[in-house]
Order: structure tokens, then C-alpha cells, then sequence
């Protein structure tokens, strides 16, 4: 049983990556005549690949349980009376019903603190032969792409050679090629659908780094623009990132890093290589930083806004990616034209991470918009929103703390697509 809860606690993806994955047992097989018996303990290494995506296919690429909870949930802008991930909340699908070890029910929540900022796994797969050239990989979206190199006799027990892929991009149009040397082994293409594009870099501990999103694909108010993916990301602190992170990094196009952690725990250089950094040193979020350091939050908000006009996608962070990481992307969403209900709910996601990336020690309280959220948005909407819209307020806020008007109207022409 011991060796079960291991395989199942493996199933755990990482991003876009080449190996050995893990995950689910196979189910017993039924002692009946001619049939062999399969040790439950030893599962099949071909069942803990993750799934095949193969030529013409259309999948899932953001966690069901998140995908569920943006399309079903519904918040209306300046009310904040309401959350689905109360106490008490009718939200069943944040609710999984399961059994222990010895077989009893058990209900558990998928949030605070949950798994679910883990995007679907899929693997890209081929004929296992004796081919001695490494196998490359080629992932290519858009302008998008990326390679990757399999050892031709890898440790592997499959029957099968394969490449994990992971962290995809919703809404979008994928081709793949595998080669052995110069020799095309097979190719596809695929599509994808989904309302986040999630991303987790591979750790250099046994969690990695989570509770990363982009900001992208979120729509105006009016229904008219999107906003742009791989342009701005938000997760957790970075610390522990592996060499093989930062470059899992890297290639999904990161090239600046904010961290807004206070002086206890901020970085003084930035883990991803050849980034441009900013660490202005920021103790709290929400009210207080956008009140009483506004200043700071000028640079941040600026260092965003220059970023991506030199073409460099930007990861803010704090040290959950919850409370100054949040702040900062209420008023990033907001000058773009977000529905101020759908940001609430953007905020809210941060509570499907894990433990340490959603709460941190000794808390109990679920951060949800009712909380502290609810203080930063009506900060906005009381002192500069007025008559008008959401978009209208952060824009004067910004204006205030030295954001100019060009810069502003740059940036949405930057980061919002038809």
C-alpha cells in the first residue's frame, strides 16, 4: 500500500520535459483461467505515461478542476458579499470524494492548499527500435518553438519511446516532428482548448516552482480584445529552481524577473539567466502598497510596461504569488480592461496551489475576494474609479504615481490582441 501511495504521489507533472514520468497503478486483474496475474504493486510502465496526443487531436490543456471553476463561476464587479471557495460554498467540483487507506470515504477540498495549479501532462510517442542517434523533439506554435533530445536507449521499461509535454498554451494550434539523425520518425499537428495557460518549471526541490500563470487570454470588459499570451507571468518565489528549470524558463520566453518580496527574504539577482531584474522591496500588498508605496509600485508597474515593450515576457512574483504578486496584477488586468469580477477570480486561483505557494505557515484563513482583495479593488474603485470604469480608475491611479499616458496606451497596444 506504502508503494502504491508513492506511484500515485509521483503523478505530479512537470513542464515541458523528456524522461521517465510516473503515475497510477493498474487496476488488479481477475484471477481467472489463462488470464496472467498482474502484481497491483508493480504497476505497467506503459499505463504511467501520460497520454498519447497524436495527429488531428483536440485537448485539454488547463487542469479540469480550474477550467471548471472559470467557466462556472461567475462574480459581478464592486460585490464581494460572495465566494465559490467559502466555507459552505454549493461549489461541489471543488470537492473530490475519495477513500483513505483503509477504504473509508473521505471529502477533500481542492483548494488551500490544492494541486490543481498542475496542468493535463501529455507525451508525444514513437516506435521503439535500435535507432543509435538521439531522438530531437520539435514543438512549435506560432513564432512559438521549442527542441528537446531523447537518448536512443534510454532507461526506460516502455514499450515505446516517448517525450513529455506539458505547460501548452490553451486556444492554440501545435506541430510536432520526432527525428532520428536526419531521418523523420513520425509528425503531427494538434490543437489545444482550455481558459489558462499554467505553467510549473521543474524543481530543484520536490515541489518546483508553482502557482504559475500567464496573464494572457483574459478579455476586455466589452468582449472586443484579448489580452496577449507569453507576454506577462505570475507564480512563486523562484529560489529553488533547477539549472534544467531555468531553462524550461527560458524557453517559454521569460527574460525579466520583478520579485516583490519585503528585505527578509527578496532576492539580490535574478536565478533566470540573462534576465533583466528588479527587487524593489515591498513588506505588504493590497491597500498598504498601493497607498503607502506608491513609489514602488510605480517602478514595478513601470518595469512591466517596459518590458514588454522591449519583447521580453516578465515573471512577477512575491513569495506565494499571492498578496503583492496579486496587487500587482489586479492593477496590470485592470488598465487593460478586465472585467474587475473576472480579476477577483484570477486572484482566486492562487488558492488551487500547494501548500507554501497559497498559504504559508500557520495560516488558516482562505484568502479569497472577500478578504483582502476586496480592500485593494475598493481602494481603486472609491478613490479613482468614481462614475467610471474599473479600467478608468487604475489608469487615473497610475497617471498618479507617475505612469505617463503614452506608456499606458502603449501597453495596451502591446498586450491586446482582436
Amino acid at each position: 500500500m506504502k508503494l502504491r501511495s508513492f506511484f500515485l504521489s509521483l503523478l505530479i507533472p512537470f513542464m515541458v520535459m523528456c524522461g521517465k514520468p510516473a503515475g497510477p497503478d493498474v487496476p488488479d486483474v481477475p484471477d481467472e483461467p489463462d488470464t496472467p496475474i498482474v502484481d497491483p504493486e508493480t504497476p505497467d510502465p506503459d499505463t504511467l505515461v501520460p497520454q498519447e496526443v497524436k495527429n488531428g487531436d483536440r485537448i485539454l490543456v488547463t487542469n479540469p478542476v480550474i477550467e471548471k471553476f472559470i467557466t462556472t463561476v461567475k462574480y459581478t464587479e464592486r460585490d464581494y458579499t460572495y465566494s465559490a471557495m467559502q466555507r459552505g460554498s454549493e461549489a461541489d467540483f471543488l470537492r473530490q470524494e475519495t477513500v483513505d487507506e483503509e477504504g473509508k470515504p473521505v471529502s477533500r477540498l481542492l483548494i488551500s492548499p490544492g494541486t490543481a495549479d498542475i496542468s493535463p501532462s501529455y507525451s508525444v510517442r514513437w516506435p521503439k527500435d535500435t535507432q543509435s542517434a538521439e531522438y530531437t523533439i520539435a514543438l512549435s506554435e506560432g513564432e512559438w518553438n521549442a527542441s528537446y533530445t531523447v537518448d536512443p536507449n534510454p532507461d526506460s521499461d516502455t514499450s515505446f519511446g516517448y517525450c513529455l509535454i506539458n505547460n501548452l498554451r490553451p486556444n492554440a494550434k501545435y506541430h510536432f516532428e520526432v527525428k532520428n539523425g536526419s531521418q523523420l520518425i513520425t509528425s503531427g499537428d494538434f490543437e489545444t482548448y482550455g481558459s489558462l495557460h499554467q505553467l510549473t518549471f521543474k524543481p530543484g526541490n520536490s515541489t518546483g516552482v508553482r502557482n504559475v500563470r500567464d496573464l494572457g487570454g483574459w478579455k476586455t470588459k466589452n468582449g472586443l480584445k484579448t489580452v496577449k499570451y507569453r507576454k506577462i507571468y505570475r507564480g512563486g518565489r523562484p529560489d529553488h529552481i533547477s539549472r534544467t528549470g531555468i531553462q524550461e524558463a527560458k524557453r517559454e520566453g521569460i527574460r525579466a524577473e520583478l520579485d516583490l518580496r519585503g528585505t527578509s527574504d527578496h532576492l539580490s539577482a535574478t536565478p533566470f539567466e540573462d534576465a533583466d531584474f528588479l527587487s524593489p522591496i515591498i513588506e505588504e500588498g493590497y491597500t498598504q502598497m498601493l497607498r503607502d508605496d506608491k513609489e514602488k509600485t510605480r517602478q514595478c508597474m513601470q518595469f512591466i510596461i517596459d518590458k514588454v515593450a522591449e519583447g521580453k515576457p516578465v515573471y512577477f512574483h512575491c513569495s506565494l504569488g499571492r498578496d503583492r504578486t496579486g496587487t500587482i496584477s489586479m492593477l496590470t488586468l485592470g488598465v487593460l480592461g478586465v472585467d474587475e469580477g473576472e480579476i477577483s477570480k484570477e486572484y482566486e486561483l492562487t488558492q488551487f496551489a500547494p501548500y507554501g505557494y497559497s498559504v504559508s505557515s500557520g495560516e488558516k484563513t482562505r484568502m479569497t475576494r472577500m478578504v483582502d482583495y476586496k480592500g485593494a479593488a475598493n481602494f481603486i474603485w472609491s478613490n479613482y474609479a468614481k462614475d467610471g470604469s474599473f479600467a478608468d480608475g487604475v489608469q487615473a491611479y497610475l497617471l498618479e504615481i507617475g505612469i505617463s499616458q503614452k506608456d499606458i496606451d502603449d501597453f495596451r497596444k502591446n498586450m491586446l490582441t482582436d
